[in-house]
């Protein structure tokens, strides 16, 4: 029996609830979106909905993650700390060649928890050997402060207007990643 994720018909309705999402999402903050409206809005059940995700945070977290992915893969053989400059460089960037509608989602905020970031732990393998000496689970914790520490900038400077010029905040991020407040 083939999964529920090969299935046609399953990758359309996943497509419809993407689409309708954005289209809010361009109207509306994130947190004016119910499931009950973006339900209509794709013309399915509501219980289609929570077939492909478990809430309204699960969907932007997905959304997030395929943003993420893209703004990615210009760095995925990028190892940290030596590429770090090169990690921040590409994530203004990609901000700058960004539409606004992934801007938006990049920037949304839900809550989900911890636990998802867990299961998507290849990311941990972007480190220098210099990192081997801490075990898998303790890696995520480094990913987690790189990840917080560069959304958390990027997404400030962006709700700042980006009135400081873009070179300046790569420098910033890099040297508060690198150096914390030292």
């Amino acid at each position: 029996m083939r999964k529920k994720q090969e299935d046609l018909r399953y990758q359309k309705t996943e497509a419809l609830i993407q689409k309708n999402f954005r289209e809010m999402l361009a109207e509306m903050d994130y947190q004016q979106i119910t499931i009950q409206e973006l339900s209509l809005r794709a013309q399915i059940n509501r219980k289609t909905f929570y077939l492909h995700y478990a809430s309204m945070d699960n969907l932007l977290h997905k959304m997030q993650t395929d943003t993420m992915k893209r703004f990615l893969e210009p760095v995925k053989d990028a190892k940290f700390p030596a590429d770090l400059e090169k990690i921040v460089r590409n994530c203004y960037a990609f901000s700058e060649s960004a539409d606004k509608l992934d801007e938006k989602i990049l920037n949304s905020k839900g809550h989900c928890p911890i636990a998802e970031t867990q299961a998507e732990s290849e990311d941990i393998l972007c480190f220098d050997e210099d990192y081997d000496q801490y075990p898998p689970d303790k890696r995520l914790y480094l990913i987690i402060y790189i990840n917080n520490c560069l959304t958390g900038i990027y997404r400030q400077w962006v709700k700042g207007g980006r009135k400081e010029p873009m070179e300046d905040m790569i420098q910033l991020t890099i040297r508060l990643i690198s150096h914390g407040l030292s």
